[in-house]
């Protein structure tokens, strides 16, 4: 059975997460313990000998807003196309509140800069 990830993936799954990692200004240790993972799995992600859990990627999404389709799949983000989606894909009445929620919410951003 050939295997659903390379080793290469699994290599720039921790460039990616290193790269993270330093754009926050932390160490491998203060890293892993804001996740509260034991820091040599973490070190062990980082390098590339071995992949992280599906746990681990959905923390990471909530805590620090990473893309997973970037981060895992490699596939680029497209806000538009995701949106595009979620309304395509959702029943017509759903869809409907969910424009109408979103014109909302600009209408708030909007305000709320011009009373700055």
């Amino acid at each position: 059975m050939d295997r659903m990830i390379s080793d290469e993936e699994v290599m720039e799954i921790g460039r990616k997460l290193k790269d993270l990692r330093e754009k926050l200004n932390l160490t491998q240790q203060e890293f892993a313990d804001k996740l509260y993972w034991d820091v040599s799995s973490y070190q062990k992600i980082e390098s590339g000998k071995t992949l992280m859990t599906l746990d681990k990627a959905i923390q990471l999404h909530r805590d620090y807003d990473v893309d997973l389709n970037y981060f895992v799949a490699n596939d680029p983000y497209d806000d538009e196309d995701v949106l595009r989606q979620v309304i395509a894909n959702a029943p017509k009445e759903k869809s409907t509140r969910m424009v109408i929620h979103l014109f909302e919410y600009f209408v708030r951003l909007l305000k709320a800069s011009l009373r700055e």
